[in-house]
């Protein structure tokens, strides 16, 4: 089975098919409910051939996180080893926790980065204090 799956260019809006749906949302669902219809081997024969047109054909950008291609790779280990399934789901949900802890941290990095580059001062502290009165000495 070969699945041809075509991109619009960038920059251009996609098609919208006869009753105003996308129509790369009707190809995800395609593809979505063909790829549940195949046994977890097949299935995995197709990560393994997209994984393959990502090599060949994706920029860079596109390839995700270098955390998530280390899931993936102790994913395909994993895979390989012939883990149990509960293992690998337990260790992608993991995975998948950290990485969200790590890109919290990497958006509170650049937000920082960009009020530093900014030279915004940091406001004051509030206080509850009342200034201070004015008070007259009399000296005589």
């Amino acid at each position: 089975m070969v699945l041809r799956v075509s991109r619009p260019p960038r920059g251009r809006r996609r098609k919208k098919g006869p009753n105003g749906v996308d129509v790369n949302e009707v190809l995800k669902k395609q593809i979505q409910r063909k790829l549940e219809e195949l046994p977890e081997e097949k299935q995995f024969q197709v990560l393994d051939y997209i994984r393959f047109l990502e090599s060949e054909y994706a920029d860079i950008a596109s390839r995700g996180s270098g955390f998530q291609r280390v899931a993936e790779r102790v994913q395909d280990e994993m895979r390989r080893v012939k883990a149990p399934a509960t293992a690998m789901r337990e260790t992608m949900r993991a995975f998948g926790a950290a990485d969200r802890v790590v890109s919290s941290f990497r958006e509170a990095a650049k937000e920082f980065l960009v009020e530093l580059e900014a030279g915004t001062p940091e406001p004051p502290p509030p206080t509850d204090e009342e200034p201070p009165r004015k008070r007259e000495i009399v000296v005589e």
